[in-house]
Formats: structure tokens, C-alpha cells, sequence
């Protein structure tokens, strides 16, 4: 019975009748910087795991995490970065040592730890795990997993995920200088998890069955210059996503092959339509022989799309595609099939906000700023989740329109597709290895509009941003009990619990921002500006940690800079910005206020009038007629020159139709 699987090909059925004896398995999280593990290791764990292995009745894998290092310098941390964060974040980890086993934290006593082990492998395992790792001619290495299931097995299993890691047996490190704590030669490591720390979901076999599955990995250069492949050790684990129960592991030494075996890689295959991916072909012959044929199928429907080593395609519809390669050597073919290989992604809103929260460390008070809308308002959204699917229930706000539960860098093309991005940031668990700061500024420069709120924003304003906006200095890690409004139209917001770890800016003379937000301490920095150039998108920063705010002020707050700040890029006076059609009448905060001796005032008519845009001054006068004419609905801008008005204090307002609206602004010269 043939299925098909994420990122898989060959499945086939045979019946067991046996149950089967569970492996536990260790993960270790560490740092080569931390004195404590080194001390852990050289007392008993090292010598105790490497027992273990050694009588098989372990799998081991240790995760290198990124602190306590000074700059993020641990290399095993920095070559397969993102998977050690997924694993960290995943389990809340935010101390080292720390060791897990099947899932469950264990103390760092060594009786505690062989306990739990031996209490591991005493159970009972739905399943066996068969690995046969191998490495072909030209490094290559291709994974097959065989999973066999109890034949009187009856659980239920809703979340099953299968997850492998390429883990080297030992690793020395030739310049340890960023690694301070004595240590030298390190144990398991992980390399690279396939296809990433997520894992992927298959069909679970039905009771006496079982499933066969092969994954591929084409190694980076940079990989390959770290990495001794000839030392490479599988580990391969079923476990709960959500409940983090582990119910069977493996763990099996790689093999070198000479065979003909299909194998590519590609571009970033994710990304908004038209999405052009570009495939190179990495199959290896057997005996010395050459590929000689190449049939490649990019939508599954059995045609061949291209018989060309290294071919372009672009992909249109909005969908998950299977790719498959078929080669041949002249005598022997064999064929890859990619499930879900390219996504092409489309929008349900106009916002996007990202998600940089870890739901295992934060839980209820991500779950209380989401489920209030704190961060949105009254708008609908998409989100993007950088940690992936963390068993969050999303559908509880229906304002969340839908979800891309992604742990990696966003395209630029999925960007642009909105209008505005609402990036909540924590620079903890990994989120800020996914912030590019030149993809922001492209961004912005097309008309996109950009909120950054988080804390230790040292991590996300870097040189090109704080050039950008004219931040002369950024703060040391400080607490912000409350952010104190700069803005008549904005509220202070009260921290809730501890908010530290927060960095605040301070701005030159000559900068385009706004201050916004102050620290309620006395210095020149503030907690938050906005600065929007002329043609160009918005872009604000809030300091803070957006989940440990009083949520009803940050849902005003949200509000009113998404509608008054965040709005379409302006193209000159009084023209109509785009075909937009707004469903409200709207007269936005001038920007920028105060101002000398232009701002630019923006409205939406979301159907045709009279208009009038008055400028006053604070006894009632009219100093400005700024707009008296019929115009049609659509997104409008003035750019007002008040060089011929004193300093002070003026009004604005805006009629049209049974609509009437008044603002402020400042003049300072």
C-alpha cells in the first residue's frame, strides 16, 4: 500500500506481532561557555551517557543554547542556530545544565538522571524505530526511517510528530577561545534536524504495520567544513508535539553507499505568487557512473515538467506543491518525491503581525494580550508565528484571520503583500535571529508600514535602523514600569509583573522622529518614536515587553497609531494615494507634530463630497484653506507649509458630507 508523506516518498505495509522495549532519550541543552556543565560533565555525565550509548539504551542529543556566551559566539550554537533555538524555546529552557528524558525535566544529580533513564526504558513502546542513515558520493546524506507498530497497540494519538537529528559523536573545538569554561571536546552534538526542529507529520501505521520513509539532506559548505561526516550518529524520536511525551527513540551510526540515488535542492520555496524557485540536482550514480537522464514533475500530476539537471519553475497558485525527481544512470533509476516542497502563500487582511512570543515560557500572558487584541485593536489580522505550531489556539480571536506557523525568516515577497506588519519581539527563544533590519528598511521604502515592540531592542535596531532614524545612543538593559504618552492622542500604559530587560533610544538633534513614548525616568531617552520620510512607509518602535502591559491601554494605544500613523505612503498634495476604497470616514494625526515648517495631513472618503480642510488657529480664525472642492472616495494627502504662520499652537479640521472632524497641531520654528 503506497502513501505519501511531508518531505517523504516510499511507504510500505508488513505486519509484527510483538511490543516493543522503549529507549529513552537525553537531551542536553549547554553552552561551551558555561562553567557549571563543564562541571557537570566532568563529574559523572559524560562518563555516564557514553556508558549508556555504549550498552544501547540511550539516544542522545545535546543542544548548544546561545548564552551564556557573550555576543552569541558558542560555534556548535551558531552552525545549526536555529534548530537549537527551536529545541530551547520548544521546552521553555531558560537555564544550563538542563536535561530532559523522554520529554520530562530530570534534576542534574546522576541517580536522579539514571533513574529516570532506566524508568524510561522499563516501559512499554508502541513502536520500533528502524534507521538506516547513509552517505552517498558526493556527501549527500539520505535518511530511511522504519516505523513499526504493535499489533495490540489502541492508543490514540493526536499530535504525533517524527523527528530526527543529525548529532556528531564527538566534536573538538581547535579555538576555544569563546568557549571559557575548559572544555575542549564536546559529545552528541546537534548538527542539523530534517528537515528542522518541527519535525514533520506522517500517517501513523495501523496496528501491525508499519511505514518507511527517506529523507534527504544536502549539506551547506559551511556544514561541511565544520562537520566530520564519518562521525555522524542519527537520532530519530516519536514524540507529542503538545504534550512533549516521548514514546520511542533510536540512534544508529551513518553508513557510506555507492547506489543511484535522487537528490536536489532549492531555493526559498516560500513566498507569495508568482514564487520562482530554482532546483539544482545533487543525484548521485553507482559504480563510478554518471546520471544521464533527469524527470522532473513540479505540481504532481504525473507530466514530467522538465528534463533538465538544474531547472526554474514558478509556481502561480496559491498552495502546497510535491516535487519529484526521477534518474536515471542508464541501468538503474530512482525517484524522490518532496511533499509540501514550494508554498505559495496569499493574505485574508491588510496587517500582519508576527509573533516572537514563546507561549512555553509566557503562556497566560500571551494567551491574555492575544485573546484582547491588545497589540491589533479593532482590525483584522494575519499572524506568523516564528516559533511554528506551539499548540496555541489561535482561533479563540476571531479578528486572527489566518496563521502561517513558520519558525524562519519571512520572504520579502510574503512582506509586501501588507500593508502594515506588527512585529512582537522578545529577543528570547530565537525571534531575533528571523528580524532582518535591510528587509524592514526595503520594505518601508516601498510604502510599507513597520511597528517594532519589544524588549532588548538593542537586538533589532542595528547600525542601518538606527542610521535610518537617528538614534545617536541605545540603553543598557533597564525596567519600564510604565510608558509615559509624548503624544495627546496616545494613553501612558502601566506595566504589569516585572517589565526589564527593555532598551530605549536616544534621538539626534536632527532626526526625522517623533518621540512618542518616554521611560518615566529622568534622561534623554525615550521608550518609543515614529518617523515616516516622505515617500516612505512608518516606522515605530515601542520599548517594552508588549505581553506585561496593561492590555485596554495597548489595545487604544494600537488603535489609534495602526489607523493614524500606519497609513499609505504619500505621493504629493492633495492627490488620491491609491484605488483603495476606506469604509470609514477618517481624518489621521498630521505627521509629523510638532512640526517646521511642513507636516503632512491624511483623510479617507469612503464615498464622493464637498470637502473642505481648514487650517485654525486657537481663537476660531481661519489662517489656511488647505482643500475646497468635490472629490471622489479614496485615500487623500495634503502637504501643508505653514512658513508664512507664527509658532503655536493650530487646529485642523475636516468636512465632507454629514462628516466633521478636528486635530491638532504644533508649530515650532
Amino acid at each position: 500500500m503506497k502513501r505519501i508523506f511531508i518531505l517523504f516518498c516510499l511507504a510500505f505495509v508488513l505486519s509484527d506481532a510483538s511490543a516493543y522495549d522503549k529507549k529513552s532519550l537525553v537531551e542536553r541543552f549547554t553552552n561551551c561557555s558555561c562553567g557549571p556543565c563543564a562541571q557537570l560533565n566532568n563529574s559523572w555525565y559524560n562518563t555516564t551517557t557514553a556508558n549508556m550509548i555504549g550498552s544501547n539504551s540511550i539516544a542522545h542529543i545535546v543542544y548548544n543554547v546561545y548564552w551564556p556566551t557573550p555576543g552569541e559566539c558558542d560555534p556548535m550554537h551558531l552552525l545549526n542556530r536555529v534548530d537549537n533555538n527551536f529545541r530551547t524555546n520548544y521546552y521553555g529552557v531558560n537555564s544550563v545544565p538542563n536535561i530532559k528524558v523522554n520529554g520530562i525535566n530530570v534534576s542534574t544529580d546522576q541517580s536522579s538522571f539514571v533513574n529516570a533513564v532506566n524508568n524510561g526504558n522499563s516501559q512499554y513502546s508502541p513502536f520500533k524505530i528502524i534507521i538506516t542513515p547513509e552517505k552517498l558520493s558526493n556527501n549527500t546524506i539520505d535518511v530511511k526511517i522504519k516505523i513499526l507498530r504493535d499489533s495490540a497497540d489502541v492508543t490514540t494519538f493526536n499530535n504525533l510528530k517524527l523527528r530526527i537529528a543529525l548529532t556528531e559523536k564527538q566534536v573538538y573545538v581547535v579555538n576555544p577561545s569563546c568557549c571559557t569554561n575548559g572544555e575542549t571536546h564536546f559529545y552528541s552534538v546537534c548538527r542539523k534536524m530534517l528537515p528542522d526542529g518541527y519535525g514533520f507529520t506522517f500517517e501513523i501505521p495501523a496496528p501491525g504495520d508499519s511505514v518507511e520513509m527517506s529523507y534527504q539532506y544536502v549539506p551547506s559548505a559551511e556544514f561541511l567544513n565544520a562537520v566530520n561526516l564519518d562521525s555522524i550518529r542519527v537520532a530519530a524520536f516519536l514524540q507529542d508535539h503538545c504534550t512533549k511525551e516521548v514514546y520511542q527513540s533510536e540512534m544508529t551510526d551513518i553508513i557510506s553507499a555507492d547506489r543511484v540515488n535522487a537528490a536536489f535542492s532549492f531555493t526559498d520555496n516560500l513566498g507569495a505568487s508568482p514564487l520562482q524557485v530554482d532546483f539544482t540536482d545533487y543525484s548521485t550514480a553507482s559504480g563510478g557512473n554518471s546520471i544521464v537522464s533527469w524527470e522532473w514533475d513540479f505540481n504532481n500530476d504525473g507530466t514530467i515538467d522538465s528534463n533538465v539537471p538544474n531547472p526554474t519553475w514558478t509556481f502561480d497558485n496559491e498552495q502546497s506543491y510535491t516535487v519529484s525527481l526521477t534518474v536515471s544512470d542508464g541501468t538503474q533509476q530512482h525517484t524522490r518525491e518532496i511533499e509540501n516542497c514550494v508554498t505559495v502563500l496569499g493574505t485574508t487582511a491588510d496587517i500582519l503581525v508576527v509573533n516572537g512570543i514563546a507561549y512555553a515560557t509566557y503562556g497566560t500572558q500571551m494567551k491574555n494580550l492575544y485573546d484582547s487584541s491588545a497589540c491589533f485593536g479593532n482590525h483584522e489580522v494575519d499572524l506568523w508565528d516564528l516559533f511554528g505550531d506551539q499548540c496555541y489556539n489561535w482561533a479563540t480571536n476571531s479578528q486572527i484571520k489566518s496563521v502561517r506557523m513558520y519558525s524562519r525568516d519571512i520572504p520579502a515577497s510574503i512582506l509586501k503583500l501588507y500593508d502594515k506588519v506588527i512585529w512582537l519581539g522578545n529577543s528570547y527563544g530565537g525571534d531575533e535571529v528571523f528580524f532582518n533590519a535591510d528587509q524592514v528598511l526595503e520594505y518601508i521604502a516601498n510604502g510599507g508600514n513597520f511597528l517594532l515592540a519589544t524588549r532588548e531592542g538593542g537586538d533589532f535596531l542595528k547600525p542601518v535602523l538606527k542610521t535610518y532614524c537617528g538614534i545617536t545612543s541605545i540603553s543598557g538593559l533597564s525596567s519600564l514600569p510604565k510608558l509615559i504618552s509624548m503624544d495627546d492622542s496616545l494613553v501612558n500604559v502601566s506595566a504589569v509583573g516585572t517589565n526589564d530587560r527593555n532598551q530605549f533610544v536616544q534621538l539626534d538633534a536632527s532626526s526625522e522622529a517623533i518621540p512618542i513614548f518616554d521611560d518615566n525616568a529622568a534622561t534623554n531617552f525615550i521608550a518609543g518614536f515614529r518617523i515616516k520620510k516622505l515617500n516612505e512607509g512608518a516606522f515605530i518602535y515601542i520599548a517594552g515587553r508588549p505581553y506585561r502591559f496593561v492590555n485596554s491601554a495597548l489595545y487604544h494605544n494600537y488603535n489609534y497609531i495602526i489607523k493614524n500613523y500606519m497609513t499609505s505612503p504619500p505621493t504629493g498634495n492633495e492627490e488620491q494615494l491609491n484605488s483603495y476604497i476606506p469604509v470609514e470616514y477618517e481624518l489621521a494625526q498630521c505627521y509629523p507634530n510638532p512640526f517646521n515648517p511642513s507636516t503632512r495631513i491624511n483623510y479617507s472618503l469612503p464615498s464622493s463630497g464637498n470637502v473642505t480642510l481648514k487650517v485654525y488657529d486657537v481663537i476660531g480664525n481661519v489662517v489656511a484653506t488647505l482643500v475646497d472642492e468635490y472629490q471622489n472616495e479614496g485615500v487623500y494627502e495634503f502637504n501643508f507649509n505653514a512658513s508664512s504662520l507664527a509658532s503655536g499652537i493650530y487646529f485642523y479640521r475636516l468636512s465632507v458630507n454629514e462628516f466633521s472632524d478636528v486635530k491638532k497641531m504644533i508649530l515650532i520654528k
